[in-house]
């Protein structure tokens, strides 16, 4: 049967063809799964040659030009009878297991297109520059044979043989090259009809992938190497690993993920063998863990043997060498026991001194170390004497009550139970008296012993040499320490007995490295001087042999060298009043920079405070005409008095009240922005600089309209409104304006400003005009928004059971509808139906009327209204367009909806009845199965008799058929079968 597969040519896959387009050389990765480095690698050969008959003892080693096949003739006409050579280099493959092989050359001539021979495709030995006619290549093996159909072009730009058994014959020889011969068959290759020329660089396609290697490094627990012979080494948890390997490695990186398999088993009950796997790659260690599987599935005091082995998507390696282990589970069985002459368990305080615990094994034979740890801290081990021997050692208990607890542990690791050793310990070491608290200055610190024989004291400042003190005979002493450097500092002493028996004492300080500052007239936290006022700041180091200063006021900064005394002083003048921050550094000679040391402090506004709620320097409020208050102050205690004047006039004066406050009224007469300076005058007379306050007076120009007010709902559509524009500031020649969505436009001012804007609404709804003034000048305004409303002369209509989508209701079911008018005078609605007789209904609340309608049809349905006003005039008409459900109804009285009934088996009826006239028959569905039509009777209703056989909801939808075959919409029941 013929191939008819697009992707095949011949009956043999093109995908080595594709890879092989894909790249001319080089590797092409596998897609079957992303971390997979099995290849279909493209190899080009590197080298070609080819014999002649008519010249036998010619070489013919990678001639430019084609590779003639079979017999052709020369320009003269003589015969020449050729067999072409191509060789491939073959040693990146040795080990490799080979899934397929695709050679493919490309076909440059053929001597006669409507023959096309068979080629067949050999392996030899290699051509060399030895070869020739009469001395070719050795034939090992034919390959491959291949004959094209007159369905490939001629000549064929690719021609494909199957070349994996040549290649594995040769890989299986050990060799690293591999040539293949293209020739016509032996009673063919004298027909030069049939010759064929073929390009000198062709390729094969090679799938490989090479086998997992052999597991190395092979552990029964972590770190420690498998035993292979006896004795075997023991363990109390088998965490078996090894390293993994595999070869195949991609182009880009790629590497197989290895399924890795590890078999353990009892030594003498092999069929009882245990499997785990565990995935990795190429020189990773993989685990069998063995050791997480609940329960533990290794008995105690039995021998193992365990190997592994890796497997890719294609291959499984050979096992590895068998490893053998005996397990351990279990620890000494008794509890090591703890003695101490130092601190017996005796319920007594003894002398907080380092003292010896020795630990027993009670009598377990296979003990081999102690563990232990003192007042929960961390854990430590000491080994015994000898299997089961005692261990002893010291420690230093804290003051009070202390837990030294202990377990023993044999050869492998297994603990026994622990046992817990209270005991109570005196405070003996030093008491320190005394305080370090500034770098360079003597500290003076007495020692007493509570410890009895003290003869001396050993004292070192964390980082400074240790020294010695001699202590009185009463055990006291008293030494002086003196800082050189700051920050957290631990002052340690010990004290030693004559018998060499040590306690110590800690002492913690934090020693501040910022220099200290002080000030005149800037006091920290505090308010004083004033804008040029200066004040003097002096930095006194903390840190020893400081040479400079560096300091910032604000974000102001510079240096200041500093005196012999290490001291420094700048003299600062403030230029604006408010709150401070000042930064010290001291530097050293060597460079070292100390912490900041800051000073907090506020310079006093001498200049009047000036603030109002109205018109201020950021927001443009108010407008001309519009009174405004402004509140002075002062930070000066004596100010008694202001002096002032708005936009420059003539200056004024207010009193201030008995802390410094006053209040000045003003009214603008123009919008923009105005000033108001002040002075301020104390009890001596003495007056103030001054100060200026900026504010903004709203100068957008005022907008009325008498058909369209200001945020009311007025006028209609088609009723031209006239806006008109007074300005707030003097000198308007035109104002620019827009109506919220149309171009702005431009109307030049009268004389007195002002102007006049007619507008012509189109539709109803919400509008905004927009208007700014312009000076001669090119000055502009502020915006000024004027909002309103334009009537809609269309009455609205609201229905609370009918809407445009959805049905409700049905025929002959009234549902409430409201009307609303926008227009002022409207008395009452005129409404149709359908198309039916005109109706009036009254107002009844405001410009609304609320009444019933009842439809006559089902589906679409439309009512239209219009308002008429006393005089009778009726407005344009508003037309509402819904939905009336024609749906059937469902009853049962076996199955009511939505409610249990009936029982498994017992059969209930469902009468369906007309949503719609003239309905002919139903279509239903129960319980989603198939549709089932029932006819209507005269009545247009129909029953139907259904019976549940489970216990659970069941669902029914019915629509209807009229006799115009109009369906109705769905109606849907729900029920629940009694259990």
């Amino acid at each position: 049967m013929p191939d008819k597969n697009p992707l095949r040519t011949g009956g043999r896959t093109l995908l080595a063809a594709t890879l092989s387009m894909m790249v001319a050389a080089g590797t092409v990765v596998a897609t079957a799964a992303p971390a997979a480095a099995y290849d279909v690698r493209y190899e080009t050969n590197t080298s070609w040659g080819w014999t002649d008959s008519k010249t036998p003892d010619k070489n013919n080693l990678n001639r430019p030009g084609d590779l003639p096949v079979g017999t052709w003739k020369d320009a003269k006409g003589h015969p020449h009878t050729s067999r072409a050579y191509l060789t491939f280099d073959i040693s990146r493959y040795r080990g490799a297991d080979i899934t397929s092989a695709v050679l493919d050359v490309k076909e440059t001539a053929g001597a006669d297109c409507t023959t096309r021979p068979k080629v067949e495709l050999w392996r030899t030995g290699p051509y060399t520059a030895k070869s020739s006619w009469r001395k070719p290549p050795a034939d090992l093996a034919l390959v491959d044979t291949r004959q094209l159909t007159d369905q490939y072009v001629c000549p064929a730009p690719r021609v494909e043989f199957d070349a994996a058994e040549g290649l594995r014959q040769a890989l299986a020889e050990g060799r690293s090259t591999l040539t293949l011969s293209l020739r016509l068959p032996a009673d063919l290759e004298q027909d030069p009809t049939l010759a064929r020329k073929y390009a000198t660089r062709a390729g094969i396609s090679i799938d490989f992938n090479f086998r997992p290697g052999v597991p190395t490094d092979l552990q029964t627990t972590n770190g420690t190497a498998c035993t292979t012979a006896q004795p075997y080494q023991v363990v109390r948890s088998a965490s078996l690993s090894g390293v993994v390997h595999d070869r195949d490695l991609n182009a880009t990186g790629g590497r197989d993920q290895l399924t890795v398999s590890f078999a353990a088993w009892p030594v003498d009950q092999p069929d009882a063998r245990i499997e785990r796997t565990d995935t990795a790659w190429d020189g990773d260690r993989a685990a069998g863990r063995f050791d997480q599987i609940y329960p533990q599935p290794f008995e105690h005091d039995r021998t193992y043997a365990w190997q592994m082995r890796a497997a890719d998507s294609r291959a499984t390696g050979d096992w590895s060498p068998t490893c053998y282990f005996r397990t351990d589970f279990r620890g000494p069985d008794k509890p090591p026991t703890v003695t101490s002459t130092a601190f017996p368990d005796d319920r007594e305080f003894h002398p907080g001194v380092p003292g010896d615990f020795t630990f027993a094994a009670n009598g377990a034979a296979d003990v081999a170390t102690y563990g232990y740890s003192l007042n929960y801290g961390g854990e430590k081990t000491v080994a015994a004497a000898g299997a089961g021997g005692s261990a002893t050692v010291t420690l230093t208990p804290r003051p009070g009550i202390n837990t030294l607890r202990v377990w023993s542990l044999d050869a492998v690791g297994n603990r026994s139970a622990t046992t817990d050793y209270d005991f109570l310990a005196r405070d003996v070491s030093p008491i320190v008296n005394g305080r370090l608290d500034e770098i360079g200055v003597p500290a003076t610190f007495q020692v007493r012993s509570q410890l009895d024989g003290v003869v001396r004291y050993r004292y070192r400042l964390d980082g400074d040499p240790e020294r010695t003190v001699d202590a009185a005979a009463d055990g006291t002493a008293t030494f002086t320490v003196t800082a050189t450097r700051g920050g957290n500092r631990t002052l340690s002493v010990t004290g030693v007995t004559a018998a060499g028996v040590e306690v110590t004492s800690t002492r913690q300080f934090s020693l501040p490295t910022e220099p200290k500052i002080s000030a005149t007239v800037y006091e920290e936290y505090t308010t004083g001087g004033g804008q040029g006022v200066p004040g003097v700041f002096t930095f006194t180091p903390r840190l020893p042999d400081t040479v400079s200063y560096r300091y910032r006021f604000g974000d102001q900064e510079a240096t200041v060298q500093a005196g012999a005394a290490g001291t420094a002083s700048v003299t600062w003048t403030p230029t604006e009043a408010g709150w401070v921050n000042l930064a010290v550094w001291s530097v050293s000679r060597d460079g070292t920079e100390s912490e900041p040391a800051t000073w907090f402090f506020g310079v006093r506004d001498l200049l009047p405070g000036i603030s109002s709620d109205l018109y201020r320097p950021d927001t443009w409020a108010g407008g001309p005409g519009q009174a405004g208050e402004f509140r002075l102050s002062s930070e000066v205690p004596e100010m008694v008095a202001y002096r002032y004047r708005f936009d420059g006039g003539a200056e004024q004066s207010v009193d201030a009240d008995a802390n410094g406050y006053a209040t000045v009224g003003w009214t603008p007469e123009q919008g923009g922005t105005h000033t108001l300076t002040v002075r301020g005058v104390t009890t001596d007379g003495t007056v103030s600089a001054e100060r200026t306050y900026t504010f903004l007076v709203d100068d957008a120009p005022l907008v009325s309209s008498e058909q369209y007010p200001k945020d009311t709902n007025s006028g209609l559509p088609g009723v031209a409104g006239v806006f008109t524009v007074t300005p707030q500031r003097p000198g308007m020649v035109k104002y620019h304006y827009t109506f919220w969505g149309e171009e702005t436009k431009t109307v030049d001012a009268a004389a007195d400003g002002a102007a006049a804007i007619t507008w012509t609404p189109e539709t109803s709804g919400w509008r905004q005009l927009t208007v700014i003034g312009e000076t001669a000048d090119g000055t502009t305004t502020q915006p000024r928004e004027y909002t309103f409303t334009v009537r809609e002369p269309k009455p609205t209509i609201v229905s609370y059971l009918y809407n445009e989508y959805d049905p409700q209701g049905g025929i002959g079911v009234a549902g409430a509808f409201r009307f609303d008018s926008e227009l002022p005078d409207t008395t009452a609605f005129v409404y149709r139906l359908n198309g039916g007789p005109e109706q009036t209904v009254a107002v009844t609340d405001g410009t609304a009327a609320e009444l019933t309608i009842t439809p006559d049809r089902g589906f679409r349905n439309t009512l239209t209204v219009r308002a008429r006003s006393a005089s009778g005039e009726l407005s344009p008409e508003a037309s509402y367009s819904f939905v009336v459900s024609t749906a059937p109804a469902i009853n049962s009285t076996t199955y009511p909806y939505g409610e249990p009934g009936g029982g498994v088996g017992v059969p209930g009826v469902f009468t369906f009845t007309p949503g719609l006239p003239d309905v002919e028959s139903y279509v239903y569905q129960f319980d989603n199965g198939p549709e089932v039509t029932v006819p209507a009777g005269a009545d247009g209703s129909a029953s139907v008799t259904l019976t549940p056989t489970e216990a659970r909801w069941y669902p029914i939808s019915v629509f209807a058929i009229d006799k115009a075959g109009n369906r109705s919409n769905y109606a849907y029941h729900w029920f629940v079968v009694q259990g």
